[in-house]
């Protein structure tokens, strides 16, 4: 929407069907404060985003923040779990975007938090101390309908 106001105010405001004291009020607002703020919020979301899959957002290095700002103008999760569904859905806009930039744990984890299953069991290959590719189960459980809790189970080989 904001880029359909910068272009044309009066189209976006016939589009939304506001009345025309209601458009006084849009026309004064400025596309470059718009964007300003359009960018802080999405700074947030991304904040929160990146505490949930931190090893993802390392592989992606300096690209994470534009990557996550160019999905973030198109995708806005609306849930009541809407930090771990907008976590999930980056994640998959990643992979249809680059070849293998997320995390497999972080993403079965995030799977797990939104599904109702009791119990999971993964094999991943993690790189661990020195890059070392080391294989792991990681098992990923609920008690209650909200709490999990996940392990690790390191082979060494």
């Amino acid at each position: 929407m904001r880029d359909a106001f910068a272009a044309d105010a009066r189209a976006l405001a016939a589009q939304l069907n506001l009345r025309e004291q209601d458009y006084e009020a849009l026309a004064q607002l400025v596309p470059a404060d718009l964007e300003f703020q359009a960018n802080v919020l999405l700074g947030k979301r991304f904040e929160v985003v990146g505490r949930m899959i931190p090893e993802t957002c390392r592989r992606l290095g300096a690209e994470a923040w534009p990557v996550f700002r160019a999905y973030g103008r198109t995708h806005w999760p609306a849930s009541e779990q809407s930090a771990t569904h907008d976590a999930h859905d980056f994640c998959r806009h990643l992979q249809q975007q680059q070849p293998n930039p997320n995390c497999k744990a972080e993403v079965n984890r995030l799977r797990f938090a939104l599904s109702e299953t009791r119990f999971a069991v993964h094999f991943i290959v993690r790189e661990r101390l020195g890059n070392r590719a080391t294989p792991a189960l990681q098992l990923l459980f609920r008690f209650r309908r909200q709490r999990w809790r996940e392990t690790m189970i390191y082979c060494r080989l």
